[in-house]
């Protein structure tokens, strides 16, 4: 029988054991996948600073080689960083991470932002951003639950 929760603490298990074998990108992919555990397990304290060491480290990369696309696909640094309060770090991240994008149609990443907007009281720009994931993502439910939330039509 499956134990998503087994499972995931595998995961942060074997993470946390490769962190001292790899170097480089492979160490930054094990500080990534240690986040995304503890996303899933709920620690998401412990994800934020997870993934503050693989993003410490992303910097360090040669551009060449950095993995640009993975939070265009991998929410979890989003999810660590704004259900520990650290909004203004999920808008940042969200404006990085549409910035390398060469076409508009990273709806949750414009999601996320538009989140990390709210908490911080831009709520306009932030209605902005999800309405765009809906010209994106026609009837994408976390938009259309956070635009009924505000109040929007």
């Amino acid at each position: 029988m499956w134990d998503e929760t087994a499972a995931n603490r595998a995961a942060y298990d074997r993470a946390t054991q490769e962190l001292s074998q790899l170097t480089d990108i492979n160490q930054y992919f094990a500080w990534f996948n240690r986040g995304t555990a503890m996303v899933k397990l709920q620690d998401y304290g412990g994800a934020a600073q997870a993934y503050d060491q693989a993003f410490a480290l992303y910097q360090t990369l040669p551009e060449d080689t950095r993995p640009f696309r993975m939070v265009w696909y991998q929410t979890g640094p989003y999810q660590a960083y704004y259900y520990t309060g650290r909004y203004q770090d999920v808008v940042n991240l969200a404006n990085l991470t549409l910035s390398l994008a060469n076409h508009p149609g990273l709806e949750e990443s414009n999601y996320w932002r538009a989140m990390g907007l709210v908490a911080i009281g831009k709520r306009d720009e932030a209605i902005t951003d999800l309405r765009l994931t809906l010209k994106i993502h026609p009837n994408f439910e976390p938009s259309l639950q956070e635009l009924q939330q505000l109040g929007v039509n």
